[in-house]
């Protein structure tokens, strides 16, 4: 597997691992952008964008809609009917919770050939992964199972609620809905996370020090752990990132980070996550979130209400492509701001590391490590990134004194 920014000796990856620095001082710094990357990330970007647009969009939209119209979705709930007949499984919710497991693990049969071709193939031919097939098909397993054992109960007490509180079910659900997505952002990195992959502390006492005196200084208290997670077996790209809260709070660094980066960068990646946790972002997105949500459940309530029933689970797909055309209409709003917030952060992290070259050579490092493309169309900007451009946040760092 090719892999570039190597240093100029491979030293053995358990020496890595127990934080030898002698190859991270080799790494190439300040990092420039590598023609052939920037050549590779254009046509690799918009594979990735058209596959992820029909695969996540069009393909689920088209799914929806054909087997609701076609009566496919109704035929298949009176079958689940007729076949748990006399048994246990009976009762109507009981039939509805089959229902929409059965329902959705088809959608992800029919999705399957895209995901593996974006997911496995494209990756590879880029030699963006390091992923065997049999360990993404058992990525792909884990991750349609925490789907399914997710979804199902949502799902199921969102109908339930409609259909015994039809005038504040809205409500209720709303609060079901908040509540679940406050406790998974602080147990995800604790229960999920190790599923997909192997984490141990970092040994390198010296940079943990290093991170954990400029994360407390500049307002997170008391971070308890830097985790190593070791992505590298799956993926070359990089990442890093504070999790949870209180006893549960965790600096998290890609295996990758630690490899592929110089100390002052993976100092700006680092400072870049401290930003949100200092910023609060978190809550600000729950809080919005909260916000959208009510209204949202309360207008495709009224709509689905006036032809369709939450008394039969097989209306699903309908209420489904209510609810997603609505969040359509805001989406570009919500990206719109996370844009800014993501801004905030690096802006953040240039003051804290009081470097910023060194923020401009991360971006660029980040950029070609992942073929992103740095500069892509003002629309696709707009309708796609949850991120400024990697272009707009060199040019940011650039300016920054002319700017703060």
């Amino acid at each position: 597997m090719k892999r570039t920014e190597k240093v100029s000796e491979k030293v053995d990856r358990d020496e890595e691992e127990q934080g030898d620095t002698s190859e991270k001082e080799q790494v190439e710094y300040p990092y420039e952008f590598d023609e052939e990357k920037r050549k590779k990330a254009k046509v690799y970007s918009k594979q990735k964008m058209y596959t992820g647009f029909f695969g996540g969009t069009i393909l689920t939209l088209l799914y929806l809609s054909v087997t609701y119209f076609t009566g496919f979705a109704e035929h298949l709930s009176y079958w689940i009917g007729d076949m748990t007949s006399g048994t246990l499984l009976s009762h109507h919710w009981m039939n509805a919770a089959i229902f929409i497991a059965f329902y959705f693990l088809l959608l992800s049969l029919i999705s399957l050939p895209v995901s593996y071709y974006s997911g496995f193939l494209l990756e590879h031919k880029y030699d963006l992964s390091n992923e065997t097939l049999r360990g993404w098909v058992k990525d792909q397993l884990k991750s349609l199972a925490i789907s399914l054992l997710m979804t199902t109960p949502i799902i199921l007490g969102l109908f339930f609620l409609g259909s015994t509180f039809p005038d504040l079910w809205w409500l209720y659900a709303g609060i079901l809905l908040f509540a679940i997505s406050g406790i998974l952002s602080n147990i995800s990195h604790l229960v999920i996370l190790p599923l997909f992959y192997d984490l141990e502390e970092l040994s390198d006492e010296e940079l943990k020090q290093r991170l954990v005196e400029m994360a407390e200084s500049h307002g997170v208290k008391k971070v308890e752990k830097v985790v190593v997670v070791k992505a590298g077996e799956k993926t070359e790209k990089a990442n890093a990132g504070f999790a949870g809260m209180g006893k549960t709070k965790r600096l998290l660094l890609f295996d990758t980070l630690l490899e592929k980066f110089h100390p002052k960068e993976i100092e700006s990646v680092v400072a870049h996550e401290m930003g949100h946790y200092v910023n609060k972002d978190v809550i600000r997105f729950m809080l919005i979130n909260a916000v959208l949500i009510f209204p949202m459940f309360y207008l495709a309530g009224e709509v689905f209400t006036s032809w369709w029933s939450f008394a039969n689970i097989y209306h699903l797909p309908i209420f489904l492509l209510i609810l997603y055309g609505l969040y359509s209409l805001v989406d570009p709003a919500t990206l719109a701001y996370s844009r800014y917030r993501e801004k905030e952060a690096d802006r953040f992290a240039i003051r804290a590391v009081k470097d910023r070259d060194a923020f401009i050579s991360t971006f660029k490092r980040l950029s070609d490590i992942a073929l992103s493309e740095v500069d892509p169309h003002r629309l696709v900007e707009i309708f796609f990134y949850g991120h400024p451009t990697p272009i707009k946040r060199i040019k940011m760092a650039e300016e920054i004194d002319k700017d703060v």
